[in-house]
């Protein structure tokens, strides 16, 4: 009966698919992360543009002056806002680009590791083969010998 193969990487294999799936979960959180800062700055833009039109529709008839201060006011506050959430975007994608490319370097890692268990188990199935070749052989040959010295007497 053939010896059974012991993969000696199988636990290496695990702990860099672990970790392969570890830098895909963080990219996944950082690309969430990016997709929620994009609607609050589309959201500030959307109430920054709602301000204005507001404010110039109280200035085109009677109006008072703090009123239309505060809108005005109130959107260039919103612009503020709207900077820091450009700012907070180019972090995000300069962080996505870094945790992408971790995530790759991880891949290969366990690529790398597949590839040498499969060298591995090549190199098991050919020396079990040769070996049951090997057995076929010395069988045949005993065969062979066998019916030789049965022919003789």
């Amino acid at each position: 009966m053939a010896k059974k193969h012991k993969f000696r990487y199988a636990t290496l294999l695990r702990v860099r698919q672990r970790q392969e799936e570890l830098k895909a979960l963080a990219l996944a959180e950082i690309r969430r992360e990016i997709r929620i800062t994009e609607m609050q700055r589309e959201e500030i833009l959307h109430q920054q543009r709602q301000m204005l039109e507001e404010a110039k529709t109280r200035a085109k008839g009677p109006f008072h002056v703090d009123d239309v201060r505060g809108y005005y006011q109130y959107e260039r506050h919103l612009a503020r806002l709207a900077v820091e959430k450009d700012a907070r975007l180019i972090e995000l994608n300069a962080l996505a680009e870094k945790r992408r490319q971790e995530l790759e370097e991880a891949l290969r890692a366990r690529r790398m590791i597949e590839k040498i268990s499969e060298r591995e188990v090549k190199a098991f199935q050919a020396a079990i083969g040769k070996k049951e070749q090997a057995a076929l052989d010395e069988s045949a040959s005993n065969q062979a010998a066998m019916s030789r010295a049965g022919e003789k007497p």
